[in-house]
């Protein structure tokens, strides 16, 4: 079911939409800094534009790599990051730290994206999310315009972390009669080795009436049942990411505003319940469907505005802004530890 939140009922105030907007220019501006002319050549009117990787092969060494909404997946040795960027970028590393930039996932854009987003460009791609399952690799990622939530979020997969990847279409989709914005997505297996029941959860949403949970059916592939909001801030809200760690489900989420480099205001939020389908506290107590959110980062020094983050194992990744580099997006890669009494800090 989808509760009525107190918002407006069919779309996103005006000021909500100027800070989306915002969201978008400023992050164009920082990624054309960050990779030049070249890299940026690509029309400047989304979060993903400027963004690009090598048409094959890999690139020289980044440390820091520039990057923005990363995803984390470990294997064999190496650590892999696909972010926000041109057909979605691709980075590996063997210690976290240097970075490759491999081909992007995507050469060409799948025909669906023009119906579903009719004023979206090129190769325009935001915030996936890495997965393993049922032998396969699979990418959510989201395609969008600014100011607007008539978004997608879709589904790839591949054999092998390296491609070729196969477009496996739509998940969810929104226009802008809705409350919600179809981007940001996660995906979350509550495993039983884990003490979980095995059940599987999409997470999504940025803006609007806040971040979305729904059921996940793997046989399928598609989400399944009831959606329902776990999340909301009034300065604003983006990129869930849940994970188990003992008795406790945690929703990780990044509060207020991305993408005008030093100016960013972006922080990292968690709670914290019983069930992926919330109730959320934080450690005071406080829902966060309320605006509450345990603070976990917030930028100082040469690291401003870390956020959309993603958390796999013991590690975290998630970007922050390069004071000592004109703003510029970076890679933030750290491990995640824990307080005694169960909350996470880095």
């Amino acid at each position: 079911m989808k509760p009525q939140l107190p918002r407006p009922a069919r779309r996103a105030t005006a000021g909500s939409a100027a800070r989306i907007a915002a969201r978008g220019a400023a992050l164009a501006a920082a990624v054309v800094a960050a990779f030049g002319a070249a890299g940026g050549a690509a029309s400047l009117a989304g979060c993903a534009d400027g963004l690009s990787g090598p048409a094959a092969g890999a690139t020289s060494l980044e440390d820091p790599a520039g990057a923005h909404d990363p995803t984390l997946i470990e294997r064999d040795g190496l650590f892999h990051v696909f972010a926000t960027g041109q057909g979605v970028q691709h980075l590996r590393s063997t210690d976290g730290r240097r970075w490759q930039r491999l081909a992007p996932v995507f050469s060409e854009a799948p025909a669906w994206w023009a119906q579903a987003v009719p004023a979206h460009r090129g190769l325009d791609v935001w915030a996936p999310k890495v997965f393993a399952l049922k032998g396969r690799y699979w990418l959510l990622y989201s395609i969008s315009t600014f100011g607007k939530n008539r978004s997608a979020i879709g589904l790839a997969s591949s054999d092998s972390l390296d491609g070729p990847w196969r477009d496996e279409g739509p998940m969810v989709k929104s226009v802008d009669t809705d409350d919600f914005n179809a981007i940001d997505p996660d995906l979350f297996v509550d495993a039983k080795d884990g003490g979980g029941d095995g059940r599987m959860w999409l997470s999504y949403g940025s803006f609007w009436g806040g971040l979305r949970v729904v059921e996940f059916d793997p046989a399928t592939m598609r989400p399944t049942g009831p959606t329902r909001f776990v999340a909301r801030n009034k300065g604003g809200i983006e990129a869930p990411t849940i994970v188990r760690r003992g008795e406790w489900i945690y929703l990780f989420v990044s509060h207020d505003l991305c993408c005008r480099g030093t100016a960013s205001t972006y922080n990292i939020r968690v709670g914290r319940a019983r069930s992926a389908e919330g109730p959320f506290l934080d450690r005071n107590g406080r829902d966060l469907m309320d605006g509450g959110g345990t603070l976990v980062e917030r930028g100082a020094g040469r690291w401003i505005g870390p956020g959309h983050q993603d958390v796999w194992g013991r590690w975290i990744v998630r970007h922050a802004y390069d004071a000592e580099d004109g703003g510029k997006p970076k890679l933030r890669f750290d491990e995640l530890r824990w307080t005694e009494d169960g909350w996470p800090r880095l």
